[in-house]
């Protein structure tokens, strides 16, 4: 504790958070500001193939930049928008999390995303809460693999299973329900979840959990932000517990939708994967009915992309994706990619250096 109270002392002696910053990196001045929802097209343009067609920054940033949550920013190179990064805090406001990374190929390697960081962190240094900060990185991308060699360790790893399909694929009446009892858990549902000591260690090993791409801890301060998807399901009884989370974004290559799931109960697991089949077919048919009344070439503009789905599930250790795998067969959808992925999360002490 006393550490940590003069760990803050210096920083509220040494930094300052300034509204300009500036610097040189490979002989380039670059300047760093606040991201406006008017630099758009400028953060889209940074990078083109994120996350190979599936960035779901285009959907969101909108809601990004204008959240008083979030501090959204940027790096310029002669008005050029070159970095973009955002900051939020979590754990009750004890872990900055850093998301949505990204920097041009013509200045990557020359230091520019980690000013940008050094930039953002700044502006968190007269909060004395603050004791981690973590990242986020999806399928193996190796942006952040140098943190490992600065006091940086890896606390959550979980897999990435993506399955395309086509919505003419999906045969939703293969599969019934057998019986099982869902409920859309409520606030005080979680926060049973997180303090029942064997509920806990067996959804959540390691006391984390991801939810809609925000790593958290699997503290009840964390709920209110679990409730940013579109669709959460509970099934079961402890120990024999399914917990799920769905949230739909539209991307470059139609309907992508993620499922982040906790449990190893066969019959719960497989209920929660139809489950959420059963929202996607619902998000495709309200899109359907709205360009229905459209114009014909308008229509057949849009018929093509918006039958086609992207599934990405995020299973745990408690998750058996045998079983999910097999649910998903038996509903038509037989093709997936990157099994092998991963999701990383590392975490070490919040510093501005």
């Amino acid at each position: 504790m006393i550490r940590n109270a003069l760990q803050r002392f210096a920083r509220r002696l040494n930094y300052a958070h300034d509204r300009t910053f500036c610097t040189s990196s490979s002989n380039v001045d670059v300047i760093f500001r606040k991201a406006t929802i008017n630099d758009y097209e400028g953060v889209m343009d940074i990078n083109h193939h994120v996350l190979r067609g599936r960035d779901y920054l285009p959907a969101g940033y909108h809601s990004t930049v204008t959240d008083p949550n979030l501090s959204a920013l940027l790096g310029e190179v002669d008005n050029r928008i070159i970095a973009f990064v955002c900051g939020r805090l979590v754990d009750g406001c004890r872990t900055v999390l850093f998301m949505f990374g990204r920097t041009h190929a013509t200045f990557r390697g020359q230091g520019v995303m980690g000013r940008l960081l050094h930039y953002l962190r700044s502006s968190y240094s007269g909060n004395n809460n603050i004791l981690y900060e973590m990242f986020l990185t999806e399928y193996g991308h190796p942006m952040l693999s140098h943190p490992y060699s600065q006091g940086f360790s890896r606390v959550l790893k979980r897999p990435v299973h993506c399955f395309p399909f086509h919505m003419n694929d999906l045969h939703l009446n293969q599969v019934p329900l057998n019986g099982v009892q869902f409920s859309i858990p409520t606030q005080q549902d979680l926060e049973r979840l997180m303090s029942d000591k064997q509920t806990h260690g067996y959804l959540f090993p390691g006391d984390r959990l991801i939810v809609n791409r925000i790593p958290l801890r699997a503290h009840p301060q964390n709920i209110p932000l679990m409730f940013a998807v579109e669709a959460c399901f509970h099934t079961g009884e402890s120990p024999r517990e399914c917990l799920s989370f769905g949230k739909s974004y539209w991307c470059k290559l139609g309907l992508a939708y993620n499922i982040d799931i906790y449990g190893d109960d066969p019959v719960g697991l497989r209920a929660h994967v139809y489950k959420h089949l059963q929202e996607i077919a619902n998000i495709a048919q309200i899109r359907r009915e709205m360009y229905r009344r459209e114009d014909g070439s308008r229509r057949e503009e849009h018929d093509e992309a918006d039958e086609r789905v992207h599934l990405l599930i995020f299973g745990s250790e408690s998750v058996d994706m045998s079983i999910v795998y097999d649910a998903l067969s038996s509903l038509g959808i037989n093709n997936a990619e990157w099994p092998d992925k991963a999701q990383v999360v590392i975490e070490g002490d919040f510093r501005v250096e």
